[in-house]
C-alpha cells in the first residue's frame, strides 16, 4: 500500500491524493487486523475536519502516542501553511482574493469575517480578520471594517466570510448587511468592490448575483 501511494505521489503529484490516503502516508504501518488505509478512513469517517486530541486519535485502533504525534505535527504543519499564506503583492482581482480565501478560512469551524483592503491600482495593502461568529447587522458594524480601511488609506475593499456549512447562498442578512455596509463606504468615499462567501471548495459573489 504504502508503496503505491508513494508511486502515486511521484507519478501524479501530493495533491491528488484523498485525505486517508495523506493520513496513510503519515501513518506509514497499520496493524494485523488493520490496514493503514482502513486505520486512516475511519479517523477522516469519524472526525470533524480531522479536528481531534491526542486523547481522541488515541482511541482509535492502531494509533498509539507516537502515530497520534506525528498526525497532530502534520495538520499543525498545515495550519501554520494557511497562515502564512499571503496575497501576491500584485494586481489582483476579485478571483484571486476568493480563491485565496478559500485555502485562508474555508476549512474555518466558526465564520469568520475577512476584509481585503486595496489601493486604487488594485494592490493589496492588507487583510484583517475583521469578527468571528455569525456575521449579521446585530454582531458586526461597518466601522469596525472602515476604521481599518480609513487608517491604512485603502481606497477599495472586499470582505468575505466563510459558511462552515458549505452553503453558496446569501442569507437575507448578509444582503442587509452588505447594502449597508455600501452606503457607508460611500460616504466616506471608498468603493466596496464585493461581499464573498467562502466553503472549503470554492466561493459565490453577492456582486455577480446583482444583490449589491
Amino acid at each position: 500500500m504504502m508503496i503505491n501511494l508513494r508511486e502515486k505521489i511521484l507519478a501524479y503529484g501530493v495533491n491528488t491524493l484523498k485525505d486517508e490516503e495523506l493520513l496513510a502516508v503519515i501513518l506509514g504501518n497499520g496493524t494485523s487486523k488493520n490496514s493503514v488505509l482502513d486505520i486512516s478512513k475511519k479517523i477522516v469517517c469519524y472526525s470533524n475536519g480531522l479536528n481531534l486530541s491526542l486523547e481522541q486519535l488515541m482511541s482509535f485502533n492502531g494509533i498509539g502516542v507516537a502515530q497520534a504525534c506525528k498526525i497532530l505535527a502534520a495538520i499543525e504543519l498545515g495550519t501554520r501553511k494557511i497562515q502564512a499564506d499571503v496575497i501576491p503583492e500584485t494586481v489582483v482581482s476579485v478571483d484571486n482574493i476568493g480563491k485565496h480565501l478559500v485555502k485562508k478560512i474555508g476549512n474555518a469551524p466558526q465564520e469568520k469575517l475577512v476584509a481585503v483592503y486595496l489601493n486604487n491600482s488594485y494592490h493589496i495593502i492588507d487583510e484583517k480578520v475583521i469578527f468571528i461568529g455569525t456575521v449579521d447587522q446585530a454582531t458586526v458594524h461597518p466601522r469596525d471594517i472602515l476604521r481599518e480601511a480609513v487608517g491604512m488609506s485603502a481606497t477599495q475593499v472586499v470582505i468575505a466570510h466563510n459558511h462552515p456549512n458549505g452553503s453558496l447562498s446569501f442569507s437575507q442578512n448578509d444582503q442587509e448587511f452588505s447594502l449597508r455596509l455600501k452606503k457607508c463606504c460611500h460616504l466616506i468615499g471608498i468603493n466596496l468592490i464585493d461581499h464573498l462567501i467562502i466553503t472549503k471548495k470554492t466561493y459565490s459573489s453577492l456582486k455577480t448575483l446583482n444583490l449589491i
